[in-house]
């Protein structure tokens, strides 16, 4: 995945910052491949400072030349442009690793049940804060929505994946996984018994 950083720095007397901010949230919803996004206001009191900064997370470069270039991105550089702005731009790739253990993190006993108790989870906070769920679901059909992006590694078992947009289903076996963007929802049949890891990417 990569993750796409913009620093701004705005011009001394502009009037329009509260504007700016909802244009850059707006992104997350008007780009449905846009797999998470954040807009931070620094509080830093210092020369080297920037303004406020978006993060944005996407599947790959293909992904992120596609967000460059999207009709609805287009205006918000423009407005960017026009108004004199500064930018910095990082971009690089996130590794999302696979690891059999949790080092350092932290269980809530209290299992989240959903659908009767078909699908279970645990919640594991890990020390840098990042959040899991750790869970179990059983045969069946079942809709969920998200909130954040979210990776979901299927452990053991088997299942369907179905987006709304998206007629194909694509079948996960143990040791796959699937990616499910913000602000969205998918289908899952679940074949067997599957054990999953859930990991909410901000």
């Amino acid at each position: 995945m990569i993750k796409h950083i913009v620093f701004f720095k705005l011009p001394e007397n502009f009037t329009q910052k509260d504007l700016f901010i909802d244009k850059l949230n707006s992104l997350k919803d008007q780009i449905d491949f846009i797999r998470g996004l954040e807009v931070g206001i620094n509080f830093a009191q210092s020369d080297r400072a920037f303004d406020l900064s978006i993060t944005v997370i996407l599947d790959d470069k293909d992904a992120l030349n596609s967000y460059a270039t999207h009709e609805n991105h287009i205006p918000v550089v423009e407005f960017i442009k026009n108004n004199g702005i500064e930018t910095k731009v990082v971009d690089y790739e996130m590794a999302i690793t696979p690891s059999e253990e949790f080092g350092n993190a932290t269980i809530v006993k209290k299992a989240n049940q959903y659908f009767d108790g078909q699908v279970t989870s645990r919640t594991v906070v890990e020390a840098d804060g990042s959040i899991k769920t750790l869970g179990i679901m059983m045969p069946g059909s079942y809709t969920f929505g998200t909130e954040k992006a979210e990776h979901m590694e299927i452990l053991a078992g088997c299942v369907e994946v179905e987006f709304p947009d998206d007629s194909n289903k694509e079948t996960i076996k143990g040791g796959e996984y699937f990616e499910v963007p913000a602000n969205s929802s998918f289908n899952i049949k679940v074949l067997e018994i599957t054990d999953y890891c859930c990991t909410y990417i901000d």
